[in-house]
């Protein structure tokens, strides 16, 4: 069995800028032999342009909504053209819901908005998977992102919770069928916080940052680089028995029921004084690997577009 990507192909949709978590996937791929064909949003086209410039691993990029069965149809019919040939991998990193469906609790979120969300975060999955499969080579693998919100309340994710708890259960049905057909495996990986642009738009979120810090195993917070090196070994050979499965990428945060110092938080709580600052041992950052030494530490894709 062989760690080696070289001569595998890729396809990424979710690239919207150099913090992406998808773009760390796709330069962890590339590190290993990989090569890649880029789907993106129309939007984010001057971002994506400097970030693809003279990359020999990128085959190509080409624009796709993922909210409409014809632009999903249409990348595929050019991807077919202009970068002909079978699939190894592809990597849904898609999240997004209305502004106006985060701003809000969901009892008053909208049919409109709640078709988005789901539609963009949780659908396109089946989507992708469908125009991928039969240019999908037997054994390949797909891989999505899912968020600890899906399993649990998380204060100001909202919507987005029911949108990513449809993404796994989606990872399951697809497994199955991709697995009969194809060989193909299918896993998703739950990321803990991570510093894109688009978590300013969280309520909250750099507090849950810090509580994420404070209350994990590791006492740090992850990176796109920690997720990119999962991703890689979820979509290699060296996963090759597994699918169908959900793997937690957030310094052991989602094993934790009760918080450390619980006595100091009940007592601040009880004298009616807000809570210091959480502190915590340092930690070393986790050293880069080739492909992803870039991303900067700048916020999560928290479901919404960038």
């Amino acid at each position: 069995m062989s760690s080696s990507l070289k001569g595998k192909r890729a396809l990424i949709f979710g690239v919207a800028s150099d913090d992406s978590i998808a773009w760390a996937i796709a330069q962890e791929l590339a590190a290993h032999g990989a090569t890649c064909v880029m789907g993106y949003q129309k939007r984010f086209l001057s971002r994506v342009l400097q970030l693809f410039k003279d990359k020999p691993w990128i085959e190509g990029y080409l624009e796709c909504d993922v909210a409409t069965e014809e632009s999903v149809a249409g990348f595929f019919q050019q991807a077919a053209q202009k970068h002909p040939g079978n699939f190894d991998m592809m990597v849904h990193a898609i999240g997004f819901a209305p502004a106006t469906a985060l701003q809000d609790e969901v009892v008053r979120t909208t049919e409109a908005d709640w078709n988005t969300a789901l539609t963009v975060s949780s659908y396109s999955l089946v989507r992708l998977t469908r125009h991928t499969m039969p240019v999908m080579n037997a054994g390949g693998a797909i891989l999505s992102l899912t968020y600890l919100g899906a399993d649990r309340f998380v204060p100001g994710y909202r919507v987005m919770s029911a949108a990513k708890a449809a993404l796994q259960e989606l990872n399951r049905e697809l497994a199955y069928t991709c697995g009969r057909e194809k060989q193909v495996r299918v896993n998703t990986i739950s990321a803990g916080p991570i510093r894109t642009l688009a978590g300013s738009g969280v309520p909250g979120f750099s507090t849950i940052l810090d509580w994420m810090k404070h209350a994990s195993p590791l006492a740090r917070n992850v990176n796109q680089v920690d997720v990119a090196k999962s991703a890689y070994f979820l979509l290699s050979d060296l996963a090759s028995g597994v699918t169908g499965q959900l793997l937690y990428v957030d310094a052991g945060y989602s094993i934790m029921g009760v918080p450390p110092d619980l006595d100091k938080l009940l007592g601040q709580a009880a004298a009616g004084t807000p809570p210091a600052p959480p502190t915590t041992p340092a930690a070393p950052t986790p050293a880069s690997s080739p492909a992803s030494a870039g991303p900067r530490a700048q916020p999560l894709i928290f479901g919404q577009k960038k």
